[in-house]
């Protein structure tokens, strides 16, 4: 028996979807469809960011941008004995990037109150960094505390 729906559905040429139990409405799905969209804050471009300039870039809420240093703009640039100078710039008022960049020396803030989480023998270590100024970090440090460490976060609040 096809039913009022299924009249409707062969004269309109439509095609509807019935369950096992002939309801027309349980586990309706359309095949092809895109899953639902969920946020899970990973880094876009990364895998090619890293294949390029070795800079593992994992996560964030997309307030924090790497950019190119060549800008006359306010940016966050960290130097890395093994990988050189990157530029991060923040869009808008806070934001926050997770990332592994080995053996930083120095992080000069933008305009913006940063906080950088670094990897140090095994520990993770917040340094506040000073607007606008050149903080030694790692091995830019004087000895004793000069170990090698690894930017793992910035955070900007």
């Amino acid at each position: 028996m096809l039913g009022l729906t299924g009249l409707l559905a062969a004269s309109t040429g439509v095609a509807v979807a019935f369950s096992a139990t002939g309801d027309g409405a349980a586990g309706v799905a359309a095949e092809g469809a895109p899953p639902p969209i969920v946020e899970d804050y990973s880094y876009p471009g990364a895998a090619a960011i890293e294949a390029e300039t070795g800079i593992k870039l994992i996560e964030g809420d997309g307030d924090i941008v790497k950019t190119s240093c060549d800008t006359t703009e306010s940016v966050i640039t960290v130097d890395s004995v093994e990988l050189g100078s990157s530029c991060y710039e923040v869009i808008g008022s806070q934001g926050w990037l997770k990332m592994e960049i080995p053996r930083v020396y120095a992080i000069q803030g933008d305009d913006h109150t940063v906080n950088a989480s670094l990897t140090v023998n095994g520990s993770t270590e917040q340094v506040e960094l000073s607007p606008g100024e050149y903080n030694p970090v790692g091995e830019g440090q004087q000895p004793p505390d000069n170990d090698p460490a690894t930017l793992v976060e910035l955070r900007v609040s």
